[in-house]
């Protein structure tokens, strides 16, 4: 009997001896293997099995050890007779089949309440999303850049004795003394924060947090201003608090200081890195923010994500760290890449709001386990955490230079919105494009993508995705938008202006400037040399000027380019059309690839 329950699978990342054990203790555990029954010899077992004596003989040994199994001096191996004593309802004892196993769904309709949960709240991801070729899905991460190792040996530390015994011993609602001093003594001052321990809370993730503040600064009658879309839990959590969600405008530098604000009894920002829209707020206009809330005396809650994952020089500073900061309530979660199973985050506000949330998570029952809460206390002081976060953000920003890069070179025409920390970005769709069709289609081709709400646009994450395989998957997203676009864009054959023959082009271009702006939104600027060389500059989203140098030659009526190293120095070919002082590049094709501006040195 024991033996047909047990199916081993050598591809598993556990060892034969433990799925051995595993697979008894299920079959003992739900009754399958009763009490008192003799167990095979290790001998037949291994034979059964296909595996060494040696390996069954250790997992009996084991089980032996645990209480699941005895053994009689001559006799063999037996399912403990102490296992009946635990309770344990065996198959013989269950309902009989039919009975019960259906429910009845108006019994049940009758005893439960009715709930009430947008459907995009419940939308799930595949579960297989990482076996994807090209998951450029959000809020998910490469397991490849978890720090296991680092992890296992604080896991070993914290079991000692005396730190049992330290953690252990927490109050129902306390948190743990040497969690709270690291966050302000490491975390906060690096963000220009200084606070003491009152006046954190730590809570058991953002939502919970967001919960906590709901129930104490919102509710009926109360007005909530934030950008929408926004992040779907999030929003679905405020509402349930009966306040009255307000769309807060905003444009490239973040929320707008304006009228709108003023409906608003609390704002809910994310200046680091707006979800889903990739907005970055601006200094300058985090510090108007500040100033409006002063005046108006308004509560901010400030979420600041992804603080750490900046890829170009340093983050701009919470709006807890500037003045005027002192309504300001800030947020913080662990990333998930950092602690994927803990989702542990913390809440820093002055001690009489700390109080009073903290009253608010004891009337919940739902504190951290004491057990994170040192175990996180214990990789941030043995520095690990610094050092994955470092580690993290290289990796990271090779995917964040790679999908820009691709997007740049296959999507030239539309607009990316993409922060210089974070994890997504914000991609446009042209209205002749429907988002959902697309992700459709986009799924059939191995490609994971993610639709805002009420907007035509994709939201493309990076973390979880090798950066050398970005761009083939941008190369499969382009092919399908460039084919609906196609059907209503102007093409080579239809294009307004004067098109460029060889004659024209070597007579036009020495010396041209051509001017734009890019997927990404950085302007450039190309200086076509009269030798057949070229000078690029440009000026990215964080006003870095990025340079390079590259050849021009024509080849029959086509101009042709290739940098040293945009567009990843591959030599491309374009039709060219005059319209005015607008310049058309077409491909070999005939299809619209990019327009600019063409202008000449004085």
């Amino acid at each position: 009997m024991a033996e047909s329950l047990i199916v081993l699978d050598p591809q598993a990342d556990k060892s034969l001896q433990a799925q051995i054990r595993e697979k008894i203790v299920q079959g003992i555990l739900s009754g399958s293997i009763p009490a008192g029954h003799k167990m095979p010899s290790s001998r037949r077992m291994a034979e059964q099995l296909g595996v060494a004596r040696n390996t069954v003989v250790l997992a009996y040994q084991q089980l032996v050890d645990d209480g699941f199994l005895a053994t009689r001096e001559r006799s063999g191996f037996y399912v403990s007779d102490a296992v009946q004593q635990q309770g344990i309802i065996s198959h013989a004892e269950a309902l009989p089949a039919g009975a019960g196993s259906e429910p009845d769904r108006a019994f049940w309709r009758e005893h439960c309440n009715p709930v009430s949960v947008s459907r995009r709240a419940l939308r799930v991801r595949p579960a297989n999303w990482l076996q994807y070729p090209y998951p450029f899905v959000s809020n998910e991460y490469d397991p490849r850049l978890f720090p296991g190792a680092e992890w296992r040996e604080c896991t070993r530390d914290i079991y000692t004795g005396r730190e049992v015994a330290q953690w252990a011993t927490l109050g129902g609602n306390e948190d743990d003394r040497q969690l709270v001093e690291q966050i302000c003594t490491r975390l906060l001052p690096r963000r220009g924060i200084y606070v003491e321990p009152g006046q954190i809370l730590l809570t058991s993730g953002l939502q919970q947090a967001c919960y906590l503040l709901g129930q104490l600064l919102l509710g009926t009658g109360r007005t909530l201003g934030m950008v929408l879309p926004g992040c779907s839990e999030t929003e679905e959590i405020f509402r349930r608090t009966g306040a009255n969600l307000h769309a807060l405008p905003q444009d490239g530098d973040g929320p707008i200081a304006g009228a709108a604000l003023q409906g608003s009894d609390c704002w809910f920002l994310q200046p680091n890195a707006h979800n889903p829209t990739a907005v970055t707020t601006s200094l300058e206009r985090r510090r108007k923010l500040l100033q409006l809330a002063h005046e108006r005396g308004t509560v901010i809650i400030e979420n600041d994500c992804e603080h750490e994952f900046c890829y170009h020089g340093s983050p701009l500073p919470p709006m807890k760290s500037l003045g005027g900061g002192e309504s300001v309530i800030y947020l913080y979660q662990f990333p998930k890449v950092i602690d994927p199973g803990m989702q542990l985050a913390f809440a820093v506000a002055p001690k009489p709001v700390i109080q009073r949330l903290r009253a608010l998570r004891y009337s919940l029952r739902e504190r951290v386990p004491a057990i994170n809460q040192r175990l996180l206390a214990k990789f941030i002081a043995s520095g690990h955490l610094d050092a994955a976060s470092f580690r993290i953000t290289q990796q990271l920003r090779e995917r964040w230079v790679a999908l820009g890069e691709a997007l740049m070179h296959h999507l030239p025409k539309l607009k990316v919105r993409r922060a210089s920390c974070g994890t997504a970005c914000w991609l446009e769709l042209p209205e002749s494009v429907s988002a959902e069709q697309l992700q459709k289609q986009a799924e059939q081709q191995g490609l994971l993508l993610e639709l805002p709400r009420e907007h035509n646009a994709l939201r493309i994450g990076y973390a979880a995705i090798e950066a050398d395989r970005i761009e083939a998957g941008v190369a499969i997203l382009a092919r399908l938008i460039n084919g609906e676009v196609s059907q209503t864009e102007e093409t080579l054959e239809t294009a307004s202006g004067r098109r460029l023959r060889a004659a024209d082009l070597q007579a036009e271009f020495p010396g041209a400037v051509l001017l734009g702006t890019n997927a990404l939104g950085e302007s450039y600027r190309v200086q076509v040399m009269a030798d057949g060389t070229m000078l690029g500059y440009a000026r990215n989203d964080v006003d870095v000027d990025e340079t390079d140098t590259g050849r021009w030659w024509l080849d029959g009526d086509m101009w042709v380019r290739q940098w040293r190293n945009w567009s990843y120095g591959r030599k491309a070919s374009f039709h060219v059309v005059i319209d005015g002082h607008l310049i058309k590049w077409f491909g070999e094709s005939g299809q619209l690839i990019d327009t600019g501006i063409l202008a000449r040195e004085d």
